[in-house]
């Protein structure tokens, strides 16, 4: 099982997110204390925004485990950014390890990543290229459900991938990608769990979901929010709290969890086209 930590607010060292919390995601590839594989050691990767250089961001990527990555290492207390996706991958046996296969995924101004598992994986790819246009199936680069469910979500979004969507458009997005890949699971009689904690984000606003179905547990989700000295607030969402630290917040299965521009964060329960999947 993956873990995933991201960050929005002012401009931070991509150490503070990756290495110095106690319970940072380097710690969290070797022990993952809310997972059901404490090892994460099949790659990683690490976005992050410079709106002041270019809107698309920059992403970090490599096959090896985050803890023994030389020059993540370096680089991580030299560079700063308002907004930091980092992910530690667990891949599944039918997943190559490979660079490609390494989230975050980038496609335009968004980024995206994922903590959980869509089987039937054969069928997901047919079902995603017949619905989606040749310039999404196009960028796609590895073979995980991962990035056919963000080529799915870009099809829901209606929009080009450079487009700064808002929270809103996001949220509805996610939900009408959440509930295609539940109805086409439910059309095939798979009676295997599914598990689609996803997290996107353009840079200045961000949507995670935590959700399961035919699943007894659900991968964990947390965010904290606090404020400096000078008042200017920063938002963490991670699979597992990366401190002791108090104000953290467990979502409740079934939500999904907006961060605004503002860096308000809201927590709703999952609206899903289909009632009856939700």
């Amino acid at each position: 099982m993956c873990r995933y930590a991201a960050y929005l607010g002012p401009p931070r060292l991509l150490s503070e997110l990756i290495y110095k919390p106690s319970n940072s995601l380097v710690h969290q590839a070797t022990d993952a204390s809310l997972s059901q594989t404490r090892i994460n050691a099949d790659g990683f990767g690490v976005g992050w925004y410079a709106p002041e250089i270019s809107p698309e961001p920059a992403l970090f990527k490599d096959t090896s485990p985050v803890w023994s990555n030389y020059n993540l290492g370096d680089i991580a207390g030299k560079i700063r950014s308002g907004c930091i996706l980092a992910h530690v991958r667990a891949a599944r046996s039918y997943d190559p390890v490979s660079r490609e296969n390494c989230h975050p995924f980038r496609r335009g101004r968004l980024l995206w990543m994922h903590n959980g598992d869509i089987p039937g994986r054969v069928r997901l790819t047919r079902q995603v290229s017949l619905l989606a246009e040749d310039t999404l199936l196009a960028q796609i680069r590895g073979n995980t459900d991962t990035e056919l469910a963000l080529t799915l979500f870009l099809t829901h979004l209606g929009s080009s991938p450079e487009h700064d969507a808002d929270v809103e458009q996001l949220v509805r997005a996610l939900e009408l990608t959440l509930a295609q890949i539940v109805s086409w699971h439910v059309e095939a009689e798979d009676e295997r769990p599914l598990e689609l904690n996803f997290l996107v984000t353009t840079g200045s606003v961000m949507v995670a979901s935590r959700y399961s179905f035919r699943d007894a547990s659900c991968p964990s989700l947390h965010w904290r929010s606090y404020s400096d000295e000078a008042g200017a607030t920063s938002v963490v969402v991670a699979s597992e709290p990366l401190s002791k630290n108090n104000g953290w917040n467990a979502v409740p299965r079934s939500r999904v969890l907006l961060v605004t521009r503002d860096r308000a964060v809201e927590v709703r329960k999952l609206e899903l086209p289909v009632s009856s999947l939700a």
